[in-house]
């Protein structure tokens, strides 16, 4: 049962996550929710689809057909979150001070509606179809499969809860606080993911595999409760290679760069106005 929980929990908080940042980020943005109610929707269906047709997809592409799948997930999601972030939130930014004609608001609207439900469905996607290939394990164990479904609802449970717990956090947030630690969290989920697509990629010899830079498991070790957390939260991995941090710089630097560069602009424009 512990297991179970774990396993769950792990998969439904880093959904959760991205899902509850997305929540707040519409919320902040005076964005009606419809668009959470497909993204679930499609992701559902992706995640039985991909659960379903679990051992046809691994065994395609000579063996490489799972890796391949979950590191183009993973990329379909830090793609659109790269562009939420580098793209679309300076534009929002223009939209709460009324700076923007109505054609280009109705832009951003859609905008936004469309990477919000590429985003969420691709993570609930990705997320909730491992959690069918877990549980279809013990189809014909009755005994284990109801200590694991147990398991899995405690985890669901936790996971759900802790979700929530981040969006309300994020709603009440003022705007000039919440827009920078909102960057700062999608700019950490997308290194994370971006060290899980490395992984994969070195799985089926893509990448070389290199030694470990550092070992960080004697702090706080992958197989632990808090372990366990950072990696749905942020990927973390107590032994990443070189490769996994090079994926990981790559991912992050663009939308840093893209911060930086709108920060200064609104400096600039700060300073002028004065």
């Amino acid at each position: 049962m512990v297991e179970a929980v774990l396993l769950v929990l792990r998969e439904i908080l880093e959904a959760a996550m991205i899902i509850s940042l997305l929540l707040a980020l519409s919320r902040q943005l005076n964005q009606n929710h419809r668009w959470i109610l497909i993204a679930v929707m499609i992701g559902l269906l992706g995640s039985w689809l991909l659960g379903h047709y679990a051992y046809a997809i691994a065994e395609a592409l000579d063996g490489q057909g799972q890796e391949l799948l979950n590191a183009s997930l993973y990329l379909a999601v830090i793609l659109s979150a790269m562009l939420l972030s580098l793209h679309i939130i300076p534009l929002s930014i223009a939209v709460w001070k009324n700076q923007l004609p109505d054609a280009a608001q109705g832009y951003v609207q859609h905008s936004l509606y469309g990477l919000f439900i590429v985003t969420g469905s691709c993570s609930v996607a990705r997320e909730g179809s491992e959690i069918w290939i877990y549980l279809s394990g013990f189809i014909h164990q009755p005994a284990v499969l109801e200590s694991a479904l147990i398991g899995g609802a405690i985890g669901a449970g936790i996971g759900v809860s802790l979700g929530a717990i981040a969006y309300y956090l994020f709603v009440f947030m003022p705007r000039k606080y919440f827009l920078p630690l909102c960057l700062v969290m999608v700019t950490l989920v997308m290194g994370g993911l971006a060290m899980q697509v490395a992984k994969q990629l070195m799985q089926i010899g893509w990448l070389d595999s290199t030694a470990p830079l550092w070992d960080s498991s004697f702090v706080v070790s992958e197989q632990s409760w808090l372990g366990q957390l950072l990696y749905a939260l942020l990927g973390y991995d107590a032994s990443p290679d070189a490769t996994q941090v090079i994926f990981y710089l790559v991912a992050i630097l663009p939308t840093l760069t893209g911060i930086l560069w709108h920060a200064t602009r609104l400096k600039e424009s700060h300073y002028v106005q004065r």
